[in-house]
């Protein structure tokens, strides 16, 4: 490959292709948060499995977190899933009995923090 000089600029990129959304299955919390799972397929053909929860903003917007598991992981993922699934069914691991959502935010109070002694500044 020749030399390109740092002022020569590159040839731009080819735009990169979307990943293709298979299915979308979509469902609302019991709070104010939303959550979506998508099977996707990369422009390469490697398919992947999407989460994604979505937080609401004081503007009316919300704040997405998501992490992908591909292709590769899933035997891996599904197979932890199913034991973390057991072991909680074993475990009688839910929700408490007469537990209820309080869709309020919650106030916490102001943080305290220590003083510091005043040095005084050197003559």
């Amino acid at each position: 490959m020749p030399y390109r000089a740092a002022t020569q600029s590159r040839p731009p990129a080819k735009p990169k292709a979307q990943p293709q959304i298979i299915k979308t299955w979509l469902f609302d919390s019991v709070g104010n948060r939303k959550y979506a799972l998508q099977i996707k397929k990369a422009s390469n053909g490697n398919p992947c499995l999407m989460l994604v929860e979505g937080v609401p903003q004081d503007d009316g917007t919300f704040r997405k977190f998501s992490i992908t598991f591909w292709s590769e992981d899933f035997a891996r993922f599904f197979s932890t899933l199913d034991e973390i699934r057991t072991y909680m069914a074993q475990n009688n691991i839910k929700t408490p009995e007469g537990h209820k959502y309080d869709p309020r935010p919650r106030k916490f109070p102001p943080r305290k923090f220590p003083q510091r002694k005043k040095v005084p500044a050197p003559a």
